[in-house]
Protein backbone atom coordinates (compact mmCIF):
# COMPACT_ATOMS: atom_id res chain seq x y z
CA UNK A 1 0.00 0.00 0.00
CA UNK A 2 1.61 3.71 -1.01
CA UNK A 3 2.11 6.16 1.44
CA UNK A 4 -0.21 8.77 1.06
CA UNK A 5 1.35 12.17 0.24
CA UNK A 6 -0.31 15.00 2.03
CA UNK A 7 -0.76 17.86 0.08
CA UNK A 8 -2.01 21.30 1.03
CA UNK A 9 -4.42 24.23 -0.87
CA UNK A 10 -5.65 27.55 -0.02
CA UNK A 11 -9.22 27.29 1.38
CA UNK A 12 -11.43 30.18 1.81
CA UNK A 13 -11.18 31.19 5.62
CA UNK A 14 -14.09 33.18 7.23
CA UNK A 15 -13.54 35.38 10.43
CA UNK A 16 -15.39 35.56 13.00
CA UNK A 17 -15.31 39.32 12.38
CA UNK A 18 -16.89 38.93 8.95
CA UNK A 19 -13.27 39.11 7.16
CA UNK A 20 -12.26 36.28 4.74
CA UNK A 21 -9.20 35.28 4.14
CA UNK A 22 -7.32 32.39 2.04
CA UNK A 23 -5.85 29.67 4.91
CA UNK A 24 -3.35 27.20 3.58
CA UNK A 25 -4.29 23.92 5.01
CA UNK A 26 -4.13 20.11 3.70
CA UNK A 27 -6.22 18.74 1.55
CA UNK A 28 -7.45 16.25 3.87
CA UNK A 29 -8.44 18.63 6.59
CA UNK A 30 -9.73 21.32 4.36
CA UNK A 31 -12.01 18.55 1.77
CA UNK A 32 -13.12 17.08 5.37
CA UNK A 33 -17.83 17.72 5.08
CA UNK A 34 -17.30 18.70 8.84
CA UNK A 35 -14.83 21.82 8.74
CA UNK A 36 -16.52 24.28 5.84
CA UNK A 37 -13.52 24.48 3.81
CA UNK A 38 -14.38 25.86 0.09
CA UNK A 39 -12.26 26.68 -2.64
CA UNK A 40 -10.48 30.40 -1.54
CA UNK A 41 -11.89 32.98 -4.22
CA UNK A 42 -8.96 35.94 -4.15
CA UNK A 43 -9.64 36.66 -0.51
CA UNK A 44 -6.32 38.05 1.10
CA UNK A 45 -4.10 35.42 2.76
CA UNK A 46 -4.39 35.31 5.93
CA UNK A 47 -0.46 34.63 6.90
CA UNK A 48 1.33 33.28 9.52
CA UNK A 49 0.17 32.34 12.49
CA UNK A 50 1.24 33.33 16.08
CA UNK A 51 0.21 32.52 19.68
CA UNK A 52 -1.47 36.42 19.68
CA UNK A 53 -2.85 35.72 16.23
CA UNK A 54 -4.21 32.30 15.20
CA UNK A 55 -7.49 30.47 13.51
CA UNK A 56 -10.37 28.31 15.31
CA UNK A 57 -9.27 25.20 15.33
CA UNK A 58 -10.15 21.49 16.48
CA UNK A 59 -8.41 18.69 17.82
CA UNK A 60 -9.17 15.25 17.05
CA UNK A 61 -7.40 12.39 19.16
CA UNK A 62 -7.14 8.80 18.68
CA UNK A 63 -8.77 7.08 21.77
CA UNK A 64 -6.56 3.70 21.31
CA UNK A 65 -2.67 5.71 20.82
CA UNK A 66 -3.95 8.91 22.02
CA UNK A 67 -1.94 10.48 18.86
CA UNK A 68 -3.78 13.40 17.78
CA UNK A 69 -4.10 15.51 14.49
CA UNK A 70 -5.77 18.93 14.02
CA UNK A 71 -6.42 21.72 11.84
CA UNK A 72 -8.13 24.80 11.54
CA UNK A 73 -12.29 25.19 10.99
CA UNK A 74 -12.97 27.38 8.02
CA UNK A 75 -16.43 28.83 9.22
CA UNK A 76 -18.28 30.10 12.56
CA UNK A 77 -21.43 27.77 11.23
CA UNK A 78 -18.25 24.46 11.08
CA UNK A 79 -16.95 25.54 14.43
CA UNK A 80 -20.47 25.75 16.01
CA UNK A 81 -21.72 22.22 14.64
CA UNK A 82 -18.73 20.67 16.00
CA UNK A 83 -19.08 18.47 19.65
CA UNK A 84 -16.15 17.50 21.56
CA UNK A 85 -16.68 13.95 22.43
CA UNK A 86 -19.01 13.29 19.66
CA UNK A 87 -17.78 14.48 16.57
CA UNK A 88 -15.34 12.44 14.55
CA UNK A 89 -13.03 12.21 11.47
CA UNK A 90 -11.90 9.19 9.38
CA UNK A 91 -7.37 9.45 9.20
CA UNK A 92 -5.93 6.41 7.04
CA UNK A 93 -3.17 5.42 8.53
CA UNK A 94 -0.01 3.51 6.83
CA UNK A 95 -0.09 0.38 7.73
CA UNK A 96 -3.87 0.02 8.21
CA UNK A 97 -6.03 -1.31 6.17
CA UNK A 98 -8.67 0.40 7.19
CA UNK A 99 -9.12 3.97 8.53
CA UNK A 100 -8.86 5.40 12.04
CA UNK A 101 -11.74 7.42 13.70
CA UNK A 102 -10.65 9.87 15.62
CA UNK A 103 -12.55 11.72 18.24
CA UNK A 104 -13.12 15.48 19.11
CA UNK A 105 -11.38 16.49 21.97
CA UNK A 106 -10.75 20.29 22.07
CA UNK A 107 -11.91 23.21 19.79
CA UNK A 108 -9.80 25.97 20.35
CA UNK A 109 -10.80 29.68 19.12
CA UNK A 110 -10.31 32.04 17.38
CA UNK A 111 -7.78 34.61 18.23
CA UNK A 112 -7.24 38.04 17.43
CA UNK A 113 -4.89 40.77 19.09
CA UNK A 114 -6.78 43.44 19.99
CA UNK A 115 -6.28 47.62 19.71
CA UNK A 116 -6.03 49.79 22.73
CA UNK A 117 -6.39 53.32 22.21
CA UNK A 118 -3.89 55.26 24.34
CA UNK A 119 -5.38 58.03 26.83
CA UNK A 120 -5.27 61.66 26.24
CA UNK A 121 -3.77 63.25 29.42
CA UNK A 122 -3.09 66.85 29.64
CA UNK A 123 0.05 67.74 29.87
CA UNK A 124 0.99 70.31 32.97
CA UNK A 125 1.23 73.65 32.17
Amino acid sequence: MPLPQRNFEYYAYDSDDGTSYCLKADEFWGDAAGHGGSACAGEPAYGSSTTRRHPRKAIYQDPTTFRTISGPVFTPAAYAALTVGTSTLSVAVHGSATAVTYTLRKKVPEAVPSTVKGMSVLDHA
